[in-house]
């Protein structure tokens, strides 16, 4: 039960980004701008908002099922690598050998980093 609670917090964190972005992003949506940062708020990027507030909220309850020292560091791994996944396949960002990499990279500290001795 608690790694589904995991999954959902991922789940709710990316949908959170994505929302934001696409929202930002809508210029055919009805919004409003925040003068001094520029920033387009649609209903798209509220959904987005409501999204990554919620998922605050199940890492508040995720922290406090497992040791912070190991549930942080997958979660955010997790959520580092699907969020390039996203980017890549919604945004049509680029997918650089230095994005694989730090990938890579971040998989393998997560093992490091829980790897029983």
């Amino acid at each position: 039960m608690q790694f589904l609670l995991c999954a959902v917090y991922v789940v709710f964190t990316i949908s959170g980004v994505t929302f934001m972005k696409l929202g930002s992003m809508a210029e055919n949506l009805k919004g409003f701008i925040v003068p001094i940062v520029n920033l387009r708020i649609t209903g798209l990027s509220m959904v987005g908002y409501m999204c990554y507030g919620i998922s605050f909220l199940l890492y508040t309850v995720i922290i406090s099922k497992f040791e912070l020292g190991y549930i942080s560091p997958i979660l955010s791994g997790v959520v580092q690598i699907v969020t390039l996944i996203v980017a890549f396949f919604v945004f049509k960002e680029q997918f650089s050998l230095n994005a694989g990499i730090g990938a890579a990279m971040i998989i393998a500290g997560v093992i490091i980093m829980n790897w029983k001795f």
